[in-house]
């Protein structure tokens, strides 16, 4: 949905380049996709590749950055984000901070191969879709809310399966359930989210891009609205490193698990409005990146 908010807004050289980047250097056809039902716009079909690629090229950690939910947003620098995003062992970004700078500049290198900078292209459609989602910017010793157990609208569900965990509930559960209650595909919903937000173009899409404060915008949704609007909260961490091993996941599921957190309507209505802005946030963002990188 944000790759066809921001395909609205390309201009036509902008959208010309993009589709001749990606029809020239195609997907592997081999390669495993997870959405079997693909879109036939070339950056709505690009946008969910980086997920499907993520073990071959080895960029798990390019999704996400791992900023404590305890660090006040308030006292910090844009550049303090790279305080939580070290480089790996063999040099490349860290982080989805690092990445998204890294691959941008393949991209605007007109003397790259294309098939690197088609590469490029979809990583950039694909995380500035993961930044929009404030639990790709923040964790709380559970791997941005993946090692949570929440019961998921069980007054619907009283049969339902296993709780969910918080991370997913904000990448697919809350906008599936949307999408079903409404009876909306996908396309009609970015065009009504678009129509909704038309204002804020001026505002998202011609700014200057900011990716480390783009960051630390989702990284104070998450405070306030991901983790803020649960009934009971979940208690916050030390502001340290998260807890990466199975052993340590498997605790703080435990640990949330003995709260009996439910989400419902009440938290689906504080949470869908800020979801749907950051979905045209993203959108006109991606747009202006790539209109500036195509001028």
């Amino acid at each position: 949905m944000i790759a066809l908010i921001a395909r609205a807004h390309l201009t036509p050289e902008a959208s010309a380049a993009v589709d001749q980047l990606l029809r020239e250097n195609p997907i592997d056809p081999t390669l495993n996709r997870f959405c079997k039902d693909r879109p036939t716009d070339l950056m709505a079909d690009s946008a969910t590749w980086a997920d499907d690629a993520r073990n071959i090229e080895k960029t798990g950690e390019w999704h996400y950055i791992d900023i404590p939910l305890a660090i006040d947003t308030g006292a910090v620098l844009a550049g303090d984000a790279l305080k939580w995003c070290p480089p790996l062992t063999d040099g490349r970004p860290g982080c989805i901070l690092t990445a998204i700078d890294y691959e941008s500049s393949i991209l605007r290198d007109a003397k790259q191969p294309g098939a690197a900078r088609a590469k490029a292209l979809r990583y950039l459609i694909h995380f500035l879709g993961d930044l929009s989602q404030p639990l790709h910017a923040t964790d709380n010793h559970d791997r941005g809310g993946n090692c949570t157990a929440i019961t998921f609208f069980p007054e619907a569900n009283p049969d339902s399966e296993k709780p969910k965990n918080l991370h997913a509930i904000w990448d697919y559960e809350l906008l599936a359930r949307e999408l079903a209650s409404t009876k909306t595909t996908q396309p009609e919903y970015a065009r009504k989210v678009d129509e909704s937000f038309s204002s804020g173009w001026n505002m998202w899409g011609q700014a200057k891009t900011d990716i480390p404060g783009w960051v630390w915008e989702s990284h104070k949704l998450a405070g306030s609205v991901a983790y803020g609007d649960l009934k009971p909260r979940i208690p916050i961490e030390p502001a340290t490193a998260g807890l990466a091993d199975q052993a340590g996941c498997d605790m703080e599921r435990d640990k949330v698990a003995a709260l009996h957190i439910s989400i419902g309507d009440e938290y689906a209505t504080e949470a869908l409005p800020v979801i749907r802005e950051q979905l045209a946030k993203a959108g006109y963002r991606l747009a202006g990146l790539l209109n500036q990188t195509f001028k």
